[in-house]
C-alpha cells in the first residue's frame, strides 16, 4: 500500500515521524473496542513507510522483532473485520 492508501483505509495519523533512509512512521491511537473508545482507552499502532510503501505495520514492540511476521496487526483485516 501507499501512504495515501493507508490514510484513506485508516484516516489521517496522530503524528507522523521521517527519522531518514526514506522512512516515514504514521502513528495512530487506536481503540480495540467501541468501550474502550467510549473511556478513551487507546493504543499506539504504527505503519511503517519505507520509499513511500507499507513495509511493516503493527505496535512499537512488533517492528524489529523475533515474532512471526504473520502475527502483525494487519491493518487491512482490522478494518474489514468491524
Amino acid at each position: 500500500m501507499t501512504k495515501e492508501e493507508v490514510i484513506h483505509v485508516m484516516g489521517t495519523p496522530d503524528s507522523t515521524a521521517a527519522p531518514g533512509g526514506g522512512m516515514e512512521l504514521l502513528r495512530y491511537e487506536l481503540a480495540s473496542t467501541v468501550a474502550q473508545a467510549e473511556y478513551h482507552i487507546t493504543q499506539e499502532y504504527y505503519v511503517r513507510l519505507v520509499g513511500g510503501r507499507v513495509e511493516s505495520y503493527g505496535r512499537m514492540g512488533d517492528f524489529n522483532s523475533t515474532k512471526n511476521p504473520t502475527m502483525n496487526y494487519n491493518v487491512n483485516e482490522n478494518i474489514q473485520s468491524h
